[in-house]
């Protein structure tokens, strides 16, 4: 079945959405797995703080693992090799055979070695989906969007599809955490097996859905195959469109126009770190790093995996009640995340990061100072502090829950974009396994300190944000490459009045860029045919 337009588009979105809903599942039930009667009965080590960190962390640490064992750059160049030469949709398929494995090895385990075997295992695979796949981690891969859906989308469309793909992290999130508060009622095994068995569930709608898309257009020229190319980006554009229609014309030559550009300047990655490069390949890979860091230390994965211990053991709940807020804060989490989709072509990436990190870190201000207060009127103060653990959710959900997966696949250049989708990804597992590692020490000993130091992380991102990140939103992924391009004279640090780092409408210089890079292929290609026409007439 040969799918082309909107239906396309659907199957893609769904593709990544279900390699994305991994990552929120587990969450999900992480959350609610370490409080399981169960689960604590046949795992007793989890009860210990510093066990219990490895024990959600090291689905994180995972990836840390396999990036590490690829080599330079923490391993994410080597990865980004194998992810181009497998291809995107190839790279997702190995990603769910490792992920099925991880998590049958998950639900049978009933030995703590197993169960963290499993957790690795599953890691793996994740962290292969998030290299081509949006992520929430997530993130998502991202998220956000992965590379994969921002190579096939229409530039106009790829910010709304990229919060779709990200949002479906949240809404797994979300149903995990009301699945594992229903299977708490449950006898036995049933209360922590059967939520982790439902994570085949997303893996086997990737499988079902992967045969009906084509491969990324711009990874199918990168690798010379050209006809497949152009019918790829034929299918992506509309449907009913043809080869030889103009807008699949001009998309065909701005890509192979950008190609040609990075294969003549191409240089080594030495060069790169090196900052010998013509296209600020290593500031742009900093930058999908930067926002990927800011988005765990901004604190969300240290209440994602522990918000039920943390209204138990600060804010002072009983077990039902925490499982039940929990649930609630999902719910509301999923609903601000979606608010993003309308939000992030109006608003622009760069807005919603500097707003959210404002309302987070008021949010952390506001925890800290009730659970400090909390003894001398527990009611009261616990009321304030799940209130602003919620507003923290919502802030997060329709800003940095989204963004930074979009960013960090628009912002490198084509030739980079495996490699820094695979670094960016890299940065958040390894933030994420930070933050998830320490949480649990953190709660038990310093008490309201410990989100004091989020809230400071947080107001200090906000001048991160305005320095140095430029807006990527309507802008053709070709359009960055100009932005960043050595001749174009844009600063690292942004100027507060240079209007082309900050506007979120398509600035004048890139559409010109456009015009006269299509009209430079199409040169090429009318030259190459006449010198094809002449030598087939000598021969004559």
């Amino acid at each position: 079945m040969m799918l082309d337009g909107y239906s396309l588009e659907i199957a893609l979105t769904g593709a990544n959405s279900a390699a994305q809903s991994w990552y929120g599942w587990d969450q999900g039930v992480v959350a609610g797995l370490l409080i399981s009667p169960d689960f604590l009965n046949v795992f007793p080590q989890t009860k210990v703080s510093s066990v219990q960190g490895i024990t959600a962390s090291c689905f994180s640490y995972a990836l840390i693992l396999i990036i590490l064992k690829l080599g330079n750059l923490v391993g994410c160049l080597l990865a980004a090799c194998y992810g181009d030469r497998l291809g995107r949709k190839n790279t997702l398929r190995f990603g769910a055979m490792i992920s099925a494995l991880g998590a049958v090895l998950q639900f049978s385990a009933y030995s703590f070695p197993q169960l963290i075997v499993g957790r690795v295992i599953n890691g793996v695979g994740n962290g292969l989906f998030n290299l081509v796949a949006p992520k929430v981690s997530s993130r998502v891969t991202s998220s956000t969007c992965g590379v994969f859906q921002a190579e096939s989308c229409r530039s106009d469309r790829r910010g709304k599809l990229s919060v779709i793909v990200v949002l479906h992290n949240v809404v797994f999130y979300c149903a995990a955490t009301w699945i594992t508060l229903g299977c708490s009622f449950l006898q036995g095994g049933y209360q922590w097996r059967l939520p982790l068995a439902l994570q085949l569930v997303p893996c086997s709608a990737l499988v079902a859905l992967l045969p009906l898309v084509p491969d990324s257009p711009r990874w199918l020229l990168m690798q010379n195959r050209s006809q497949e190319g152009l019918e790829a980006i034929r299918r992506y554009l509309g449907k009913g469109l043809t080869i030889d229609d103009p807008i699949v014309q001009s998309e065909y030559h701005s890509i192979t126009g950008a190609i040609l550009i990075e294969r003549e300047s191409k240089i080594s990655f030495t060069h790169v770190l090196a900052r010998r490069d013509r296209s600020s390949h290593l500031k742009r890979l900093l930058l999908g790093c930067g926002g990927q860091f800011m988005q765990q230390f901004g604190g969300i994965n240290a209440l994602n995996y522990y918000f039920t211990i943390i209204l138990m053991k600060n804010v002072g709940m009983n077990e039902m009640m925490a499982r039940i807020l929990t649930g609630c804060n999902a719910t509301s989490y999923m609903i601000s995340s979606g608010l993003c989709f309308w939000l992030i072509e109006r608003c622009g990436r760069r807005v919603l990061m500097l707003s959210g990190l404002s309302l987070q870190c008021l949010a952390y201000v506001m925890v800290a100072i009730s659970i400090a207060l909390l003894d001398q009127a527990p009611f009261q103060w616990g009321i304030v502090a799940v209130s602003f653990l919620f507003f923290y959710y919502a802030a997060f959900g329709c800003t940095w829950g989204m963004v930074p997966w979009v960013y960090q696949a628009e912002i490198n250049s084509l030739a980079m974009r495996t490699v820094g989708a695979a670094s960016a990804t890299a940065t958040n597992w390894l933030a994420g396994f930070i933050c998830t590692q320490f949480t649990p020490t953190g709660i038990e000993n310093i008490g309201y300190r410990f989100y004091i130091i989020f809230a400071v992380f947080n107001l200090a991102f906000i001048f991160v944000v305005y320095f140095l990140y430029p807006e990527t939103a309507y802008r053709t992924l070709e359009d960055l490459d100009v932005y960043f391009d050595r001749d174009s004279h844009h600063p690292t640090i942004i100027p507060i009045r240079d209007k082309v780092a900050k506007q979120s409408k398509r600035p004048l210089e890139a559409m010109e860029a456009e015009a006269l890079r299509v009209a430079t292929t199409k040169a090429i290609d009318v030259k190459l045919a006449t010198e094809h026409v002449e030598d087939i007439e000598r021969v004559v």
